[in-house]
């Protein structure tokens, strides 16, 4: 039966060295990464971070199948099994490389065939590539190195749902981008719970035209609309808001590109996103340290369902002339809720670096990535939290010391192989 088709295979894949001159607490730098807390500067680790095998069966020019596994570090909590009267069996589930489904979608292509503009519009069904992520990872090119914005802060790239995608363009130059959609509230790996379903919209305007992908200047603005994963006998869901407005320019022969990003949300962004990469442990219950009282402000500060997300991004790259190297760079400033005051938990990211082209199929990258929070260590005052958290402010009526989360600096080797 495949004879009849056109079977492809492709795969990608990624992998560093990590080295934390400081370890603290925040976000993930790469997917599935984590390092530990405060107290251990100089942790480093070698790490697979994403591996595809990308499969696509396209039994005619017009219907296309695609199905990529991919691997992922399990991080579960697991007991040991009996093994007989008096023995046992230790729990090895934790650090495990598994497998996932990451794309599982049937694409129906040339649905406007006999239209000029809309002659390359399609339709995707299944667990597929969101509007954004996708798509800001290929502007920006450098996946393998640090996340775009919004997916280092709580967007999964991928869910799970239908869409409506193509350029729009004429004489050979593509003016308008797109991808709409309705998909489930939940990323590819999470039970879906909620009644509700999430609309997701980018557009990409080209006003000059782009004869390439990213060609010149262009105007981008995506638009999500969720709601928490909220089984409906709770009543419990909660309206989460994603906005994110770039303006960007890439060369003709896309040797360069600089963009800037406007980011807003609501409800986006949770202790979960705060501390993917290590975490203190009284965010567990696992024992009460030192970072406990941080802790428990950190959980007032994105509690509720009114907090609001507000950050600016600038990245680019650029490849250097009669070379194979080229230089890539990415800021961004976030704050988690902007409804507090001196929001500790206020933060910049910084990535830097430098790479070089082996070959078509493979790069290797040398970088710094940091997580620096935006204020010096203070006590927060009870006065501040009365406003968002009276039962917290009650308890602590002397403040909270040390309410700044400790920042994290690192130095990334890594490497990327595709065909």
């Amino acid at each position: 039966m495949l004879a009849n088709g056109k079977v492809r295979l492709g795969a990608v894949f990624y992998a560093d060295w990590a080295y934390y001159g400081q370890t603290g607490f925040g976000p993930q730098f790469v997917t599935q990464t984590n390092f530990p807390g405060p107290g251990n500067d100089h942790f480093n680790s070698f790490d697979v971070h994403r591996t595809y095998i990308n499969l696509y069966y396209s039994p005619s020019d017009r219907v296309t199948l695609r199905l990529t596994p991919n691997i992922y570090r399990e991080a579960i909590s697991g007991s040991a099994d009996k093994a007989g009267a008096t023995g046992a069996i230790a729990a090895s589930a934790d650090g495990n490389l598994s497998f996932r489904l990451k794309y599982g979608y049937v694409e129906f292509g040339k649905l406007f065939d006999a239209s000029t503009s809309f002659k390359n519009t399609n339709l995707r069904v299944g667990q597929q590539m969101n509007p954004l992520v996708d798509w800001q990872e290929a502007l920006y090119d450098y996946r393998f190195v640090s996340l775009v914005p919004w997916n280092y802060l709580s967007l999964s790239s991928t869910q799970v749902g239908v869409s409506l995608n193509g350029p729009i363009g004429r004489n050979g130059k593509t003016y308008l981008d797109y991808q709409v959609g309705v998909f489930n509230d939940v990323s590819f790996h999470a039970f879906e719970y909620s009644e509700q379903k999430q609309f997701m919209a980018r557009g990409s305007v080209y006003p000059m035209g782009a004869a390439t992908r990213f060609q010149g200047l262009g105007i981008t603005g995506f638009y999500d609309h969720a709601y928490t994963n909220s089984a409906p006998d709770t009543n419990a869901a909660a309206p989460v808001v994603r906005v994110a407005a770039l303006v960007h320019y890439t060369t003709p022969k896309n040797t360069a590109l600089i963009a800037g990003e406007y980011d807003w949300g609501k409800n986006a962004f949770g202790t979960g996103n705060m501390f993917s990469g290590s975490a203190p442990q009284d965010l567990f219950g696992l024992a009460t340290t030192p970072y406990a009282g941080m802790t428990k402000l950190a959980q007032a500060v994105l509690a509720g369902t009114s907090s609001k997300q507000k950050g600016w991004d600038v990245f680019g790259r650029v490849n250097i002339p009669n070379s194979k190297f080229a230089v890539f760079g990415l800021y961004q400033d976030f704050q988690p809720n902007t409804n507090v005051p001196s929001d500790p938990l206020d933060f910049h990211r910084v990535v830097g670096g430098v790479a070089y082209r082996v070959s078509p199929r493979w790069r290797v990258a040398l970088d710094s990535q940091n997580v620096l929070y935006s204020h010096d260590q203070f006590t927060y005052p009870s006065s501040s939290m009365a406003a968002f958290s009276p039962s917290l402010a009650a308890a602590n009526p002397g403040g909270i010391p040390n309410a700044v989360p400790s920042g994290i600096k690192a130095f990334f080797a890594n490497l990327e192989f595709t065909f």
